[in-house]
């Protein structure tokens, strides 16, 4: 969290237009890529997407990785609060 005054309810979502390129995809988890891996065609692709469990991955939803700035270009924040009765991850996780 940045130091300024946010409410502990207050939530952003960042939303963004983004430039995947070539897509190598991922089924484990790599922490250790810096960049890209190199793809079928011998070329370095330009971004990674971790594949969700439901097809065989290790993560719950979609999740691509730029390793350009300027492949990424911010459009909208969108700021929300969940519900008191909120049983998502994030919630369960700061109600223990």
């Amino acid at each position: 969290r940045p130091i300024c005054e946010i409410p502990s309810n207050l939530r952003c979502l960042l939303v963004a237009r983004v430039a995947l390129g070539e897509v190598h995809e991922m089924y484990l988890a790599d922490s250790t890529l810096r960049r890209p891996p190199i793809g079928p065609d011998n070329a370095r692709c330009d971004s990674v997407l971790g594949v969700p469990r439901q097809r065989g991955g290790c993560v719950d939803y979609d999740e691509f990785v730029v390793y350009t700035m300027s492949q990424a270009t911010p459009q909208f924040i969108v700021e929300y609060e969940h519900l008191a009765s909120c049983r998502c991850r994030s919630c369960v996780k700061e109600s223990q």
